[in-house]
């Protein structure tokens, strides 16, 4: 019998279809452009590397990496999502950017040759890995001796997005981007347990401010279309509605004054390749 939260056996299909509707509107987040700058500041790039660039989406990390390494360094880019890379390959071109390849694919099944690259890095999509360790472990594969891994997880508090996390988990629904990697110490074992040194685990407070009641209600619907929420969106519709109403109640009940605090902590994690 099968366990109603177990993961969708289409979970990358789902994944890149959401990613392939949002292409053309990714850029305008505010979020994911602080996060691959963060993650570019940590991952000590210089001038003739080789960069793997993980699930780069519209290539913010593979643009910005290229420009740093040179002509005498390469880009490896992977996504999912063919619209996104339509994005990315479009910006490389208007910035003659001859450095970077691009390839649609998944990630965490592609295979490359082992000591390839100097640096592995990952932005705004860890969050997505279906198995963040065995990932990670790929990643020490690839890497050159000393290499350098970079990537950010989502922190706690994860915004409103932490209250659904509450009580998915309450009802024995653990989502991965809230359990895996929320805290610099759970960073710190992942990278111990793939083969890496921590060199740096930095929690970083993204954003905080006041969202109206009704704007953090409406968080609900846009989280539950996001594949990091896959096994609450497969749920059965009664079961899902308890959850909803139960997370309205929570958030309803934290308002003051008709608002509510929002605080989004990030991890951003560095590594070396022992």
């Amino acid at each position: 019998m099968r366990d109603d939260t177990e993961d969708h056996p289409d979970y990358k299909g789902l994944t890149a279809d959401y990613f392939d509707r949002r292409s053309e509107t990714y850029d305008q987040d505010a979020i994911h452009p602080r996060l691959a700058s963060m993650v570019i500041r940590h991952a000590r790039l210089e001038p003739g590397l080789s960069v793997l660039d993980i699930g780069t989406g519209t290539g913010r990390i593979a643009l910005h990496a290229s420009k740093l390494i040179g002509d005498g360094g390469s880009v490896v880019a992977i996504d999912l999502s063919a619209e996104m890379l339509t994005q990315a390959h479009f910006k490389a071109g208007m910035e003659s950017l001859t450095n970077i390849q691009f390839i649609q694919g998944d990630a965490e099944h592609i295979e490359l040759e082992d000591a390839t690259f100097d640096r592995v890095l990952c932005s705004s999509a860890f969050v997505l890995l279906s198995n963040p360790l065995k990932a990670l472990k790929s990643w020490n594969r690839w890497l050159k001796p000393g290499g350098i891994v970079a990537f950010d997880t989502p922190g706690d508090p994860f915004g409103i997005n932490s209250v659904i996390a509450d009580v998915a988990l309450s009802h024995g629904i653990a989502l991965p981007y809230a359990t895996t990697a929320n805290t610099p110490e759970k960073c710190g074992r992942l990278l111990a347990a793939a083969g890496f040194e921590a060199l740096e685990i930095k929690e970083e407070l993204l954003q905080e401010h006041e969202m109206h009641l009704h704007d953090a209600l409406a968080v609900w619907p846009k989280s539950i279309a996001h594949p990091a929420c896959h096994k609450l969106a497969q749920l059965p519709a009664k079961r899902l509605d308890q959850i909803r109403t139960e997370f309205e109640t929570r958030v309803t009940e934290a308002a003051a004054d008709g608002t509510v605090l929002s605080r989004i902590a990030m991890n951003v994690v560095t590594g070396r390749k022992q």
